[in-house]
């Protein structure tokens, strides 16, 4: 599990250590200062997509997680980040130009 905001930095984790198709369960950013009541809010609304997740065949895994996060983190690649080689760094000067 992580939070949205972290997804795309899951998303080129997982795929720099070889597992590009890792189950990666959003839950919604943030959850620092939330309520309890919210907390366990967001948290009851991924409870079905871990226990699937849990128990799912690894060829049912990969085809859905495979994908997940890849448009964003190429969105804000395009509108902020810095690659050299593997290594990506976010550049608010870049985003401020981007566009």
């Amino acid at each position: 599990m992580c939070s949205d905001e972290f997804g795309p930095l899951g998303r080129a984790e997982a795929q720099v250590l070889g597992m590009g198709s890792l189950p990666l369960i959003a839950i919604p950013h943030p959850l620092a200062g939330n309520e309890h009541a919210l907390v366990r809010a967001k948290a009851g609304a991924i409870v079905t997509e871990i226990v699937d997740a849990l128990t799912a065949s690894n060829t049912v895994l990969e085809a859905h997680y495979a994908g997940q996060f890849l448009t964003l983190t190429e969105r804000r690649l395009d509108g902020g980040a810095l690659c050299v080689d593997e290594v990506c760094a976010y550049d608010p000067a870049i985003a401020a130009h981007a566009g």
